[in-house]
């Protein structure tokens, strides 16, 4: 009786596939399903011995363009609608029947495992359709890591539009230790039932046609690759993007004969040259460590490839951009040119036509391609820039042989999408855009709204803002010269929470008529909380926090970072982690979860927040940070010395440094005045020009908390009244130039000698502190001289010395350089160049000071 049950359920199981097979070719438009070889799926799971009907499918999932078929195990295959036609083709083995041939690996930590079986790991999620079966989710752990597996119609960045297959892995280590973790898709081509499917693969210049294995890695891997049907169809054909958009690059690529590479779980040697046959590709990423916590998502997509044009002539490129992709930046579009004849043809020329809409970056319309050979394919490449929204037109026509008629012609259409905020209107305290566009406010912050109307010029404006529930506030806006319109509001306080809310501007003209309205969204968000020193309290916020959003993910139970790759639309903005303001605060929007921030900032201990709900919303996320900086910052001036006269008004420039926590702020107080406070870490002070003495207090205290006080004190004598005596400080600059030149030779000695580096450096040390000595005497010596208002030395004269002290300074910090190179080189040979040069350099300086010391001796000025 056993032996009589197995044998009904097996003819019921055979039934079972049938019927549900047919169901798929009728529902998804599938043609009669050609003659094809049946084959056996490459390491099947090793699964209990129990049947359920979910274990068959997991059903199909997909939109108007794109279709994919996810089985039990997680394996996929894809099909793509015919463009223009209601016919659909498989663009994977064997869709639309189950799949199973085409499969992912995970290495980790060494060890090759095959995305969803059995025993290498388990589902925590078996494969399920979402978002209204246009999505496949599934997350398969294996120890410590957890891979999610999302399949999804996404926005093709091949298209720009939804007709391609987007084929995600979010890859988490859910452990407490380091993990080498790579990833490996096969896929098992096969394009409208030819399981032979040949490739198209850009290089350099060119496309190569292939039907042969062929390996790429590193640099070399292409952008994208083509499959078709057979090359004299490129209308049956699809692309799979590796880059691009949010695609993640692999580190190798190779076509492979499905045969050989599905027997193998990683290593795969190709045979180059060899015929592919039955056609497979395979993508390895390669492992990389990721700590507890850390993920790694990989990105591809499969789908249409954004053609256009006959069969010799292909363009390629994107038919959707947005306001933001069209306005700051060009875009390409690439020509396939095949020699679809038997003969060569020679002088190929691609000519580049658009519409008023489009402008060529390189004014380079005319291609010269040259000679291409029968059945070969060449690639050109234009950068153009869209300057109109709207749909435009480009047509690109190639020539050959010198002759004026078109060999062939093809038309390409691009639409550049309106802006989402009119472009007459600008934001103020605004916290970004989404990732389509929409701005981003706070919900306690305030926000600015700026509209110009300058032709024609309103008489008025109101500004209309209603948030998600229906709460309306209405405000006239206010001007100053008719033209710019502004106001000013703070969401919350006017009763406007809910997300999204939508901004109408509308103008009135002094005819009596009212303007089209201008309307835009902005998606609202809650200011979480804001970081501050926890030693000085919340008043002293933090800027330059990094502010890590996390977010636990109870599908692997650990914490992650959250991203837009990983968990798209799931919160705004999508930059993460985030960098605070001079106000401290960092903010998202999330949907339903448990979240936390971990903080960091040089100078305070790293500082993980406490778990919160959301809902409902959290505005009072504040985290405080405990300093580890204990140094005080440093200051720094110019203009004034301490102790010292002067004849001319002295200017101070103060500023100061901090290598751990950074300059919170800075104060000055010039004698008995107020003290002045600035945020940052500089400032000019103001002149001071009274006769006297004169004190500066400079205070400068870092995020940390710490504080260095400096005082100088100087005076200001009359005009006519030397400040200082000018002759010891030049014959103290001699006489430090004088030992720098002593030592310089005998450096230079010891080099001649074959002496070691660590005797020459010796010299060359004595040397460059006894030049140091002299530079601050010369730089004394400058100061006074450019003061000097005396009638000894005649005004001529002083010109002359104050020219001679700059060479002389000049000539000073050159020595300096040279000495420094020489002491640094471990080249002896090198060396003695260097200091060759300084002694040179020296010479030049000393003779100048000796000038100003026998010039001043002579007009008998102390």
């Amino acid at each position: 009786m056993l032996s009589s049950f197995k044998k009904r359920l097996s003819v019921t199981l055979v039934f079972v596939l049938a019927l549900l097979s047919a169901m798929q070719s009728v529902v998804y438009g599938a043609e009669e399903p050609k003659t094809e070889t049946i084959k056996e799926k490459p390491f099947p799971t090793k699964q209990a011995r129990t049947f359920s009907i979910a274990s068959l499918y997991g059903g199909n999932i997909g939109n108007d363009f794109i279709q994919a078929q996810v089985g039990s195990d997680g394996r996929f295959n894809a099909g793509l609608k015919e463009e223009g036609a209601e016919r659909w083709f498989n663009l994977i083995y064997s869709w639309p029947s189950s799949p199973g041939t085409s499969f992912t690996t995970l290495k980790v930590d060494g060890n090759t495992l095959i995305y969803g079986n059995q025993p290498d790991g388990q589902f925590t999620q078996a494969p399920v359709n979402n978002d209204g079966n246009t999505k496949n989710e599934s997350v398969w752990k294996t120890g410590d890591i957890a891979v999610k597996q999302v399949l999804q119609a996404g926005i093709n960045p091949a298209t720009g539009l939804p007709d391609a297959l987007q084929i995600r892995y979010i890859i988490t280590n859910t452990g407490t230790e380091n993990h080498d973790v790579g990833l490996r898709m096969m896929l098992d081509t096969m394009v409208d039932g030819n399981d032979q499917a040949p490739f198209k693969v850009p290089g350099n210049g060119e496309v190569e046609s292939i039907n042969y294995e062929k390996d790429y890695s590193g640099s070399s891997v292409p952008a994208f690759w083509q499959a078709f049907n057979n090359f004299n169809n490129p209308d049956i054909s699809a692309q799979y993007s590796m880059s691009g958009r949010d695609a993640t690059a692999p580190d190798r690529f190779a076509i492979t004969n499905w045969g050989r590479i599905s027997g193998t779980e990683w290593d795969y040697t190709v045979t180059p040259g060899m015929r592919t046959g039955d056609s497979a590709v395979g993508m390895w990423w390669d492992p990389k460590t990721l700590a507890p916590g850390e993920q790694k998502i990989i990105t591809t997509y499969y789908g249409r490839p954004g053609v256009g044009g006959d069969r010799a002539l292909v363009l390629s490129g994107r038919q959707r951009l947005t306001y933001d992709e069209w306005s700051s930046a060009p875009f390409n579009i690439i020509s396939y040119f095949t020699n679809n004849t038997q003969t060569t043809q020679n002088n190929v020329r691609l000519v580049l036509e658009a519409d008023s809409g489009i402008t060529l970056i390189n004014n380079d319309s005319d291609h010269s391609i040259g000679t291409v050979n029968s059945g070969s394919t060449t690639q050109s490449a234009w950068s153009l820039r869209a300057t109109t929204q709207g749909r435009h037109t480009i047509t690109v026509k190639a020539y050959t042989n010198g002759s004026n008629e078109p060999f062939a012609t093809a038309e390409y259409q691009v639409e550049a999408l309106e802006p989402v905020v009119p472009t007459n209107i600008t934001l103020g305290g605004s916290q970004g855009t989404s990732n389509d566009g929409t701005p981003i406010a706070g919900r306690v912050s305030p926000l600015t709204v700026n509209a110009a109307f300058d032709n024609p010029r309103a008489i008025g404006v109101t500004l209309i803002a209603t948030d998600g529930d229906g709460t309306r506030y209405e405000h006239e806006m206010d001007t100053t010269n008719g033209v710019d319109w502004k106001h000013t509001f703070t969401p919350s306080q006017v009763g406007l929470w809910e997300s999204p809310m939508t901004i109408k501007v509308v103008p009135r003209y002094a005819n009596g008529t009212t303007g089209t309205p201008l309307e835009f969204p902005i998606q609202l968000i809650d200011p979480s909380g804001f970081i501050y020193n926890g030693n000085k309290g919340e008043d002293w916020r933090l800027p330059g926090a990094k502010v890590i959003l996390q977010y636990f993910d109870p599908e692997v139970d650990t914490w992650v970072n959250m991203s837009e790759e990983a968990y798209p639309g799931r919160m705004s903005p999508i930059t993460n982690p985030q960098i605070t303001g001079i106000d401290g605060r960092y903010g998202w929007d999330a949907v339903a979860g448990k979240y936390r921030v971990v903080v960091s900032r040089p100078g305070f201990e790293t500082t993980t927040s406490r778990a919160v709900d959301i809902p409902p919303p959290v505005t009072d996320l504040n985290v405080a940070l405990s300093p580890t900086d204990n140094v005080k910052p440093t200051i720094s001036t110019s203009g004034v010395s301490n102790a010292t006269s002067y004849t001319a008004p002295v200017t101070v420039i103060f500023s100061s440094s901090d290598d751990a926590a950074g300059i919170r702020y800075i104060t000055y107080k010039i004698d008995s005045n107020a003290e002045v406070k600035t945020n940052g870490d500089s400032t000019t002070l103001p002149a001071v020009s009274s006769v006297g003495n004169h004190s500066i207090t400079l205070t400068s205290v870092d995020h940390a908390g710490n504080e260095t006080v400096k005082t100088i004190t100087f005076t200001i004598n009359n005009p006519g009244q030397q400040s200082e005596d000018m002759m010891p400080i030049v014959t103290v600059a001699v006489d430090k130039s004088k030992l720098t030149q002593d030592n310089i030779k005998a450096a230079l000695n010891k080099i001649s000698t074959n002496q070691t580096k660590e005797l020459i450096n010796e010299d060359l040390n004595k040397a460059k502190a006894a030049n140091d000595e002299a530079k601050v005497k010369i730089t004394r010596l400058k100061e006074l001289l450019g003061a000097y208002t005396g009638t000894q030395i005649p005004a001529s004269q002083q010109n002359v010395l104050r020219n001679y002290v700059l060479l002389a300074e000049q000539q000073n910090v050159l020595a300096s350089s040279k000495l420094s190179e020489a002491i640094s080189t471990t080249s002896v040979s090198t060396a003695n160049a260097r200091t060759n040069d300084a002694l040179k350099a020296n010479a030049y300086s000393l003779n100048y000071l000796e000038y100003i010391k026998s010039n001043l001796k002579a007009y008998r000025v102390k």
